[in-house]
């Protein structure tokens, strides 16, 4: 099987550093820096795709999270996206819009692999624009009811899902999705409590039939 790791960043491709060569073969994985946000994830990822051919792919980072049950240094692995912001403002009404071209009245997007991973499994929301104030946060919570957010999360699923593609997402948060506080912030510990979460996860999806 050969897996293809993406992320947003150098900051965040830099977790895979770690990983043993003399537990995976080069074959085993390949690896994409996609860029931060939406657009970049679906044109780099869809372009990667084309050429690499990956039986599974595997989205990893960091996140914000919504609840404290889920602080700075939890990993954990997604089990639904929305676009977020994808959709309509009526007079201060929030009206999300079908991503998919079609009639259907599903807009939030699955992964069935989320379960694998013996890790809690969340409820994600993808946004353009990170959130940092109380107005938009509120706004946010009670359109979605959301567990973490992410800037590229949806597009992987979206990708993913049109392509027919078996994946999986696995974020640690490094922050708290609060009014805009970066000495708040923990990438450090997050990107380490990934790191040492990752070689598992590879080894269970090489070792699952997906």
């Amino acid at each position: 099987m050969k897996i293809l790791i993406t992320a947003a960043t150098k900051i965040e491709s830099d977790i895979i550093s770690n990983i043993s060569k003399n537990i995976y073969s080069t074959d085993d994985y390949e690896f994409i820096c996609t860029g931060i946000g939406m657009v970049n994830t679906t044109y780099n990822l869809t372009k990667k795709i084309y050429f690499a051919q990956p039986d599974f792919i595997l989205n990893v980072g960091i996140c914000g999270s919504f609840k404290n049950s889920l602080p700075v240094g939890s990993v954990v692995s997604v089990k639904s996206e929305n676009f977020a912001d994808f959709g309509i403002d009526d007079n201060g009404k929030f009206i999300q819009l079908n991503i998919f071209n079609d009639e259907t009245e599903k807009k939030e997007l699955i992964c069935k692999n989320a379960g694998i991973f013996n890790l809690p499994t969340v409820k994600a929301i993808t946004v353009n624009t990170a959130s940092g104030s109380e107005e938009n946060i509120n706004k946010l919570k009670n359109n979605f009811s959301p567990d973490i957010e992410t800037m590229e999360g949806a597009s992987v699923f979206y990708v993913c899902l049109l392509n027919k593609i078996p994946f999986a997402e696995i974020r640690a948060v490094s922050n708290m999705v609060e009014p805009r506080n970066k000495s708040n912030w923990n990438i450090e510990t997050a990107l380490k409590n990934l790191n040492l979460e990752l070689p598992n996860i590879i080894t269970k999806v090489l070792n699952c039939k997906i």
